[in-house]
């Protein structure tokens, strides 16, 4: 019987971890609220991590309409050239709600990703943002019981 030797125990690379965390600073909008977006980029591993970039991927509403952040980040601001493990950057980007976006129900979609490398491997982490649009107008702002009502 042939013997067996096992071969060398190799440790595999650890590409680390990054963690993306994005919400919004409200459940609901109705028009001319501005809702703000905010991502946290955390380096979750025990390395550093180079060339972080956050990337906004889609911002849209209920009726697809690609829609642009009433304020944002300069490009440089989205482009991390270090994170320490354990460190978090923050950045956040702003949006006036329109009666279109409200006229098309729904929600707001954002969808941010972010990239980095880590031991010479690419590593990535996504997650969106949803603010609902939905209800009519004359709704609005919609009432903290439901057994309360407006007198008119």
């Amino acid at each position: 019987m042939p013997r067996c030797h096992s071969g060398l125990l190799t440790r595999k690379k650890n590409a680390g971890h990054v963690a993306l965390v994005y919400g919004a600073d409200r459940p609901w909008a109705i028009p001319g609220d501005t809702v703000i977006f905010t991502a946290w980029i955390t380096n979750d591993s025990g390395s550093y991590l180079r060339d972080v970039a956050l990337i906004p991927r889609s911002f849209t509403n209920e009726g697809m309409e690609i829609l642009q952040y009433t304020a944002e980040p300069v490009q440089g601001d989205l482009e991390i050239s270090l994170l320490a493990p354990g460190q978090s950057v923050m950045r956040s980007f702003s949006y006036l709600v329109t009666d279109s976006d409200h006229l098309h129900g729904g929600s707001l979609v954002s969808a941010m990703q972010v990239r980095a490398t880590c031991r010479g491997q690419l590593i990535a982490d996504e997650h969106d943002a949803l603010v609902s649009l939905s209800g009519m107008q004359r709704d609005w702002p919609f009432e903290t019981d439901p057994g309360q009502r407006r007198s008119s």
